[in-house]
């Protein structure tokens, strides 16, 4: 105390001409802050009260009072300087007032300074949700913002989360979080990841609140779980809610299936006479529904293309598919409504989906019936296996919904009810990346090659977007991509993009003037020369998170090296082997004759969360495969 005491002395003798306002704001001067809030932090919520008061399904009001102090340019995103509004939802109260490190008042902002703008990006052809916000640039850091709102909201489908720890490299001082429910609407509310955290909390039938204060920041960590699954986060939902004046219920996935299907999807799948027709005629030829559903879900990617809706109660029920089937277009609900009325007119049963769609991969939480979820894709039953379809994609082949939707629980919406299903999961020996080549190396250093890479599964996921590039930019690709090859020419490439079978192939011819490393007599060469691995592991000393591979794969390759005029190969080195609990490695060179060697290599990566000890015994696994790959061996001149 006695340290902070004289701190404060010395601001105040050094900028006596701000004393008083100083004074005022004492708390809000930076030089008093804690460093166990500073150390490795962006910026520190110094307070934060929310409270919502939920006077009825029809009536939440939410009251935001935040204090955040930015300790540098990477720590303003964490400023909170807008609020959202629609015809559902209204401002009441908005301001903010910008200090500066002494704690003075810099700028003050009043709800009619405050600018607006659409809630979507420009990707959007309908929406009502928009943004009143302002913008600050600072002079100096840090700085520390209030901010401060009213919103009333007459949709209760969505009560806001409390979750103090909004991202990595931020601090908290103080949180609150505080539920009224004065008439005792039947809610439920779901407390994940307390356990590592001290919480105060406090609840009755009227009454919910929780607080915690000084949190250090957090670092990022690589291969940990999602920032979700480490903070705590209180998630709160009516039983009975309304949502943009239509009234439901979610005590279970049931019955709120049940209500989204009667209220926003039912009725919704009429089609012109003329477009059935033509239906017909395109799957008059197909042996089976799943042929059929192929030749549909081909035709819905010719004719439309995705735009956003965010319109009242149609951001969240799809498009009329008459409507989608004249104009063209849709966003995810409307085009996989559009689909499934296409494959209705066929008999072929289909469901309409609800997911998050997210390459970090989030479930739909099966214990917490409420409104989730971000994106839209379409369920057919299959006696075999559950087909999934991609509705708002030109480009996804059918049957393949990639690394945005895959392995992770959805609710499908059926006539009778909701229920909760696994999207399919792509096993490491389907995310297959096998890759050929023939090389060619000459006497003064030079390489050429042609190549062939065949990618299926997730592979053909993470590349075949490469197709649409223009020629100069798949060039600038590869270069890249084997950006550690000095010299590296890219001399052709053929790209083939296989639908029916979910295979892309990539034949591709480079060159290098300067690949052979000359010594002496000797060249020295890498024969691994297409593949290696370049990841970077951090070490940790102090470990926090469980090491998570979030999807395994295969990676196998094959070269044929014709060696250079007049050299030849010495012993080869023996073969290497690693295997772990995380996937097997293996690097192999044969000898097929005096002139030409072979070379191969495999790799499978397995996922999985594994405890946060096993991390350093993954790193030092890739280290020892990045440092083999790039051994090199020596050819020696006759």
């Amino acid at each position: 105390m006695l340290q902070k005491i004289l701190l404060v002395s010395v601001v105040l003798t050094l900028f006596g001409i701000e004393q008083v306002t100083a004074q005022n704001n004492v708390k809000l001067q930076t030089i008093l802050l804690d460093s166990t809030l500073t150390k490795n932090a962006n910026a520190i919520v110094r307070s934060e009260d929310v409270t919502i008061e939920i006077n009825s399904i029809t009536s939440v009001v939410i009251k935001t009072k935040r204090t955040v102090t930015v300790l540098n340019k990477y720590g303003n995103g964490y400023a909170d300087s807008y609020e959202g509004y629609s015809p559902s939802r209204k401002i009441r109260k908005l301001e903010a007032v910008i200090y500066n490190a002494l704690g003075k008042e810099i700028k003050k902002y009043k709800k009619k300074d405050f600018q607006d703008r659409s809630a979507v990006s420009g990707g959007s052809l309908m929406e009502d949700t928009r943004i009143k916000y302002f913008e600050y640039t600072p002079i100096s850091y840090p700085y520390t913002l209030t901010f401060e709102s009213e919103i009333e909201s007459s949709s209760s489908a969505f009560i806001q989360r409390w979750k103090p720890i909004l991202a990595y490299r931020l601090s908290i001082e103080e949180s609150k979080y505080k539920i009224l429910n004065p008439k005792k609407i039947p809610l439920r509310l779901k407390e994940t990841n307390f356990e590592n955290y001290s919480i105060d909390k406090n609840k009755n039938d009227e009454e919910a609140t929780y607080a915690i204060s000084n949190v250090s920041a957090q670092l990022p960590e690589r291969y940990g779980p999602s920032h979700n699954d480490i903070v705590p986060i209180v998630h709160v939902a009516l039983n009975n809610f309304s949502l943009e004046g239509v009234k439901g219920s979610a005590t279970d996935w049931k019955t709120f299936g049940k209500w989204q299907y009667d209220k926003l999807i039912s009725g919704r799948n009429k089609l012109p006479a003329e477009t059935i027709k033509k239906i017909e005629t395109l799957v008059a030829n197909a042996k089976t529904p799943k042929e059929k559903a192929k030749l549909i879900y081909e035709y819905v990617q010719g004719k439309t293309r995705y735009i956003s809706v965010q319109l009242g109660i149609g951001g969240w029920m799809p498009f009329l598919a008459e409507d989608v089937d004249r104009l063209g277009y849709g966003d995810c609900k409307a085009l996989t409504n559009y689909t499934k009325a296409l494959l209705d007119s066929q008999n072929i049963l289909a469901y309409y989906t609800i997911v998050y769609g997210d390459r970090g991969r989030r479930d739909i939480d099966d214990e917490f019936p409420s409104m989730q979820g971000n994106h839209v894709i379409l369920n057919i039953p299959d006696e075999e296996e559950d087909i999934w379809l991609e509705c708002t994609s030109q480009t996804l082949p059918f049957d393949f919904i990639g690394d945005f939707t895959d392995n992770r629980n959805v609710l499908v919406i059926k006539p009778e009810g909701g229920e909760i299903k696994k999207t399919k999961k792509y096993i490491p020996e389907e995310n297959i990346l096998h890759t050929t080549a023939t090389v060619n190396l000459g006497v003064d250093k030079t390489m050429s090659a042609t190549l062939k890479k065949v990618s299926q599964g997730l592979e053909y996921n993470w590349n075949y977007d490469i197709q649409f590039e223009t020629p100069k930019d798949q060039k600038l690709y590869y270069k890249e991509y084997w950006g550690y090859i000095n010299n590296l020419e890219i001399k052709g490439i053929e790209l083939k993009d296989d639908k029916d079978t979910v295979e892309f192939t990539e034949d591709i011819e480079v060159f290098c003037s300067s690949y052979a490393k000359k010594v002496g007599s000797r060249l020295l060469i890498s024969p691994n020369i297409f593949s290696w691995d370049q990841s970077n592991l951090p070490k940790y000393d102090n470990r926090k998170t469980p090491l998570v591979i979030s999807r395994g794969y295969v990676n196998t390759d094959e070269y044929i090296i014709n060696l250079p005029e007049g050299f030849i190969m010495g012993n080869l080195p023996e073969k290497k082997s690693i295997e772990t609990v995380f996937g097997k490695y293996s690097y192999e060179l044969e000898k097929l004759s005096e002139t030409q060697i072979k070379f191969k290599r495999f790799l499978k990566i397995i996922d999985g969360t594994f405890p946060k000890e096993k991390y350093e015994e993954y790193r030092k696994f890739r280290s020892q495969i990045k440092k083999i790959d790039k051994s090199r061996i020596a050819l020696k001149q006759q």
